[in-house]
């Protein structure tokens, strides 16, 4: 705190501050957007009388400096000074990282007593070998010829003697050597998990921001200062679904939902009231402009005989770039009556930054539905099971990227999901049906002269789609195909069906047909469907 408090006198030499107040300021309420936050931190201080600067510790470099706001009480604010470089060092006293760094130093110095012990093990083993070495050379040393048989005798004995007291101290130095290298691992096992622990508790980012407030108070009293602001580094929520649908006589859907949310501020967030937000501050707060079409004819420049015209791109309005616009109950409640739907909870939170990925549950909610199969031919070789239902629930059921798909309690897989509004009908899939299947064929010409037939101005498709009920019970299948359209009257287009299709041009897509069908368990369908498409000689299909 020294350096800091040194550095605050000579940002504020020529400020007639009476004194530097720190304040130490902690999360204390959090809204969380689809791709940012809105957090609360929330101070006490006590303050003399006079002009004061107070120094609001521990905020993160990832707030976005143009959002911030101070609500202050027991002093007037007169400014606010903030950077994101040369910001005095963090204090951070956490007794969990305080005991994991002594933990890691206990055993890092253990590891080098090993580490010593191993090495006077080999000082030793050296010195025997050394030893063992000296007594051979001596063994063989040619002044001993002469020597009388007493003196060789003796010498003999002692090279012996000496010559395994020498081994025996090598071999001890060995298998005190191998005996520190497994402690040796053991240790380094041991701090690899203590680090580990260390990072487990230690998630907080270093990088503060510097914010000095600039106050003056009447006369000394206590205080309180609410910093509010918005980070958008990577702090995020989004709905999941668990969708359970019960078959029977009168099939039901019971929708679980949840959110996944987790923040990467740099700080943990410890005990916060939290609320989840359908806002988006950080976006287009405006429509997009809208250009005028200026458009002019001229003579007809060459054709450049190299230049595809059909692979190059049109020419329309100007691309412009969007600028970005900054925008500033039981277990959890909503409130829907203003802009977007807010989710409250009731219970303190605790978020670590950077780690957790905490899923909070929210309601669950009940819909009759109404069942039906779904075939594709074109896409697919079964039938699908889709459940129709009204989201009467009074709530718009949001967008989300993982929903589960359970059928009479069993997980059938998972899907994204577009998201169904307030009163809006929807319709959800749970699954292929294995025993409808279907198939499609395009026939051989040889059939009779069906099949898909080309000519240079003419083509012909005759497609069979054959539908076999192998399950158990009767199913109202609805089956979609397609046929080409065109917009020139040069290429004429012509289809027939039989059966012909329930519904043509399917929710306003042109060329889409659909077929409502019953078919009863072991019953067998076939739909024929011909298409014939002719233009002018020269011309070419596309």
């Amino acid at each position: 705190m020294r350096f800091c408090f040194s550095l605050l006198a000579l940002l504020s030499a020529s400020a007639a501050w009476a004194d530097t107040i720190p304040v130490s300021c902690k999360v204390t309420e959090v809204t969380m957007y689809p791709d940012s936050a809105a957090i609360t931190r929330t101070a006490e201080f006590q303050i003399p009388a006079g002009k004061h600067r107070l120094v609001l510790q521990g905020v993160p470099d990832t707030v976005l400096l143009e959002t911030l706001r101070f609500d202050l009480t027991g002093a007037r604010q007169i400014g606010t000074v903030f950077r994101d470089e040369y910001a005095p060092p963090r204090e951070f006293n956490d007794p969990r990282i305080e005991e994991a760094e002594a933990r890691i130093d206990e055993i890092e110095q253990r590891i080098q007593a090993v580490k010593d012990d191993a090495r006077r093990a080999g000082l030793k083993g050296a010195a025997a070998e050394v030893s063992i070495g000296f007594l051979q050379q001596l063994g063989e040393n040619e002044g001993l010829a002469d020597a009388t048989p007493d003196t060789l005798r003796d010498i003999a004995r002692m090279i012996s003697q000496e010559a395994e007291t020498a081994g025996q101290t090598a071999l001890d130095a060995e298998i005190e050597a191998r005996r520190i290298e497994r402690q040796l691992q053991e240790l380094e096992d041991e701090l690899e998990t203590g680090e580990q622990a260390l990072e487990a508790i230690d998630l907080e980012s270093e990088e503060r921001l510097y914010i000095a407030v600039e106050v003056e108070a009447d006369e000394a009293g206590n205080g309180q200062i609410i910093l509010n602001y918005l980070d958008e580094d990577g702090s995020s929520w989004s709905p999941v679904y668990d969708f359970k649908l019960a078959t029977g006589d009168s099939p039901t859907l019971t929708i679980e939902r949840g959110v996944f949310l987790q923040q990467e501020t740099g700080e943990n967030w410890e005990n916060v009231t939290l609320h989840l937000s359908t806002l988006k501050p950080i976006g287009r707060v405006e429509p997009l402009p809208l250009y005028t079409s200026h458009r002019q004819i001229a003579e007809p420049e060459p054709v450049d005989p190299l230049f595809d015209e059909s692979r190059a791109g049109g020419y329309g309005e100007p691309v412009v770039e969007p600028p970005v616009i900054m925008g500033a109950a039981g277990m959890w409640g909503v409130r829907s009556d203003g802009p977007g739907v807010t989710y409250s909870f009731a219970k303190p939170m605790s978020i670590a930054s950077g780690a957790d990925l905490l899923r909070l549950e929210l309601d669950v909610l009940t819909e009759p539905v109404k069942l039906m199969a779904r075939a594709v031919p074109m896409r697919n070789s079964t039938a699908f099971r889709i459940a129709s239902f009204t989201n009467t629930s009074g709530e718009e059921l949001l967008q989300s990227t993982f929903a589960a798909r359970y059928v009479d309690g069993e997980l059938v897989g998972a899907e994204t999901f577009k998201g169904i509004s307030a009163g809006e009908e929807g319709e959800i899939g749970f699954g292929p049906i294995e025993g409808l299947q279907i198939r499609r064929d395009t026939l051989d010409q040889s059939e009779g002269g069906r099949g898909l037939i080309s000519r240079s101005n003419q083509q012909v498709q005759q497609v069979e789609i054959e539908i076999e009920n192998l399950t158990g019970e009767t199913w109202p299948l609805q089956l979609r195909d397609r046929v080409p359209y065109s917009e020139q009257e040069d290429l004429q287009i012509t289809w027939t069906a039989t059966p012909r299709p329930s519904v043509e041009d399917l929710d306003k897509r042109r060329g889409i047909l659909a077929w409502d069908l019953e078919i009863s368990s072991g019953e067998s369908r076939k739909i024929e469907l011909e298409t014939s498409l002719s233009w002018p000689e020269g011309m070419e299909l596309r």
